[in-house]
């Protein structure tokens, strides 16, 4: 009876092993085939923006480059996190991506106080797209005309000047408000409801200071109606070369850019999340996309995807520390 019994263990043991190879097998055949069908990219803002316009670029070079259609799906609201959200839930299969920012993976951690999702437990974070520095801009007539003239303006009148961003959290606010940390400043958050009013306002003299992307002021400053003081990436921006950078105006490593990548659901394969760092790398590579980068002062990304989770990892402890320094609140 023992002998039978042990017969019987050997036999289902090498039949689930069988199983179990086959199972494996059939996983790794169906990775092996992806993408087999149209894959869906997360836009968790407007049509239009600038993070739109480069996600749009990008979908175009992968569909040719993977063989399947990318498809852009704006989901708005919440200062990215309803899109960002979606994806966070979706399978880990690699058909349904996000694009991840400084907002959504990063500030807004400190900014909402209920994040529906974690921006590194709950993502893959595969690569990092592009950055853009902000600018900090004042209007024509201003009285000081250097950042270094800015900055002594400011000190010597606390509180009496305000500046203009494109909203609570925006990079705009965020880079502004490291400088008031850094510099011990005092001036007024004006916030608006997006990049087109916040210019209109100060352009009409409503609001002295401005800080937002910088991707959207050339003609501006070309035509003497702003002046770009200083920017905040680590090296000067193509847009403005005779702009000073904060870090080099004072403040060693100051950086305060405008990212975006891309991103999808925790726990996808490691094959797929490296096939599409690739992609987005050859992408960037292309004449179309970095006409349009350099028009647009953008910065190539192209991280691997330990490295864009490290970087997104120390994002979101240099924002979530400066909400909770100057007490910043989305709404």
């Amino acid at each position: 009876m023992q002998e039978n019994d042990a017969r019987l263990i050997r036999r289902r043991t090498v039949l689930a092993t069988g199983i179990g190879i086959a199972f494996t097998g059939s996983i790794a055949q169906a990775e092996g085939k992806w993408p087999d069908r149209p894959i869906t990219l997360v836009v968790p803002f407007p049509p239009g923006g600038t993070t739109d316009s480069n996600a749009r670029l990008i979908a175009q070079s992968l569909t040719k480059s993977l063989g399947q259609p990318v498809i852009i799906d704006n989901r708005a609201g919440a200062g990215g996190n309803i899109g960002s959200t979606y994806v966070a839930r979706a399978k880990p299969d690699g058909y349904t991506l996000v694009v991840s920012g400084v907002g959504t993976h990063a500030a807004n951690v400190g900014l909402y106080a209920n994040m529906p999702y974690d921006p590194v437990k709950d993502f893959t974070n595969i690569t990092n797209i592009s950055s853009s520095p902000n600018a900090i801009a004042v209007t024509a007539d201003f009285p000081a005309k250097t950042f270094s003239e800015l900055l002594d303006l400011l000190k010597r009148n606390p509180g009496k000047y305000s500046y203009a961003s494109p909203g609570n959290g925006s990079s705009g606010q965020l880079a502004f408000e490291l400088l008031k940390q850094k510099a011990g400043l005092d001036a007024l958050h004006v916030p608006y409801k997006g990049a087109a009013q916040a210019l209109t306002d100060v352009l009409g003299g409503q609001v002295p200071i401005l800080v937002m992307v910088a991707d959207t002021l050339p003609q501006y400053a070309k035509s003497g109606k702003l002046r770009i003081l200083a920017v905040t990436s680590e090296k000067r921006s193509t847009l403005f070369p005779d702009a000073p950078t904060v870090a080099e105006s004072g403040f060693p490593g100051f950086r305060a850019v405008s990212w975006t990548g891309l991103s999808a659901p925790a726990g996808l394969p490691a094959d797929i999340a490296q096939r599409l760092q690739r992609a987005v790398a050859a992408a960037l590579q292309e004449p179309q996309v970095k006409e349009r980068f350099a028009a647009t002062g953008n910065v190539a990304g192209g991280l691997s995807p330990s490295d864009f989770t490290d970087f997104v990892r120390k994002e979101v402890l240099l924002w979530t520390q400066l909400a909770k320094a100057a007490n910043l609140k989305a709404e």
